[in-house]
């Protein structure tokens, strides 16, 4: 796993606890998983960096941002079920 996916994956385990073994093991398991984990951190980060912005694109490109990161952890619980 690279840095993003690490990362990623250590965002998810703080954001769901609760599965932290399941997605650990997964992850490591499955390489589109592993993928997912980087997109997610990507959204997230972008999403971050956009919120600092005052103006009305930045505040849209927040809004898409978790937009997009909300359906990530959609395709990555799907895939951990």
């Amino acid at each position: 796993m690279d840095q993003a996916q690490i990362r990623g994956l250590a965002r998810l385990m703080l954001r769901w606890p609760e599965r932290r073994a399941v997605l650990r093991e997964k992850c490591i398991a499955d390489p589109r998983l592993a993928e997912l984990c980087e997109a997610y951190e990507t959204a997230c980060e972008a999403a971050a960096y956009w919120a600092k912005s005052p103006t009305q694109t930045g505040r849209q490109r927040t809004q898409e941002y978790n937009m997009l990161a909300s359906a990530t952890e959609q395709d990555i619980l799907d895939r951990i079920s």
